[in-house]
């Protein structure tokens, strides 16, 4: 058996409830650190190699195309069995890319929901996004910070506020007295519905904050972001 299949597990009753009332969800232990250095490691190759298709500087878009290394962690099957409860009938992908804060940066994440940008190219029941890590995320480096419940109402109005997001729900000292950070560990994963207000700040710490995003969608949605939608697992 491979490392993928030993470790895949469901979520459990209890996180599975969390996700659906509060709209995201932390899962704990996903992957070993052994295996994210493999990936930052390579994310440096794709930064020495191949041209920048990121809005923002660190950023990758379109990163589960880029290598097969990076296609197989976009697919994984671990990812993919914790989520079968929350996207179906079946999985497909919807687009993957990587996000990061470079040291000592300001660079702000306005507040926004994903699926401000994803209704334009497919509309979905059940999209979410795994958001994983790849250094320890805290409030000091850039982690995310979410409001509790917000997937409920649907996307509201988004316009060009600038920051690192085209299109936001606000300026940059928009906040919500309910908003709250979601630390997560390297090794961790956290789960969000694709309405969920969310946001990032800065990075005050003198190391690079990356995050592999990808975001995934009910198997019956007929296409995705262009070439990066793929059926993994049929309906």
């Amino acid at each position: 058996m491979t490392l993928t299949e030993t470790n895949a597990r469901k979520l459990m009753p209890d996180e599975l409830a969390v996700y659906r009332d509060q709209g995201y969800v932390i899962v704990p232990d996903v992957f070993p650190l052994a295996e994210l250095a493999e990936i930052n490691r390579e994310i440096d190759r794709i930064q020495e190699t191949q041209k920048d298709t990121g809005r923002n500087k660190g950023w990758i878009m379109q990163l589960g195309l880029r290598t097969e290394v990076t296609r197989r962690f976009a697919r994984d099957e671990r990812v993919l069995t914790l989520i079968e409860d929350i996207v179906k009938p079946g999985i497909s992908i919807y687009s993957a890319k990587l996000t990061a804060k470079l040291p000592h940066s300001n660079d702000i994440c306005h507040w926004h929901q994903d699926n401000a940008y994803y209704n334009m190219h497919a509309l979905s029941k059940t999209r979410m996004s795994t958001w994983i890590p790849l250094q320890d995320a805290d409030e000091t480096n850039g982690c995310l910070w979410v409001v509790p419940r917000s997937q409920k109402d649907g996307v509201v109005t988004h316009g060009p506020f600038g920051g690192q997001c085209p299109k936001c729900m606000g300026p940059a000292d928009l906040m919500f007295d309910d908003a709250i950070p979601c630390p997560v560990k390297a090794g961790d994963m956290l789960l969000f519905h694709a309405c969920l207000w969310h946001h990032s700040k800065g990075n005050q710490t003198a190391r690079v904050r990356r995050a592999f995003i990808v975001s995934y969608q009910e198997a019956t949605v007929p296409h995705g972001n262009g070439n990066q939608y793929k059926i993994l697992r049929p309906a």
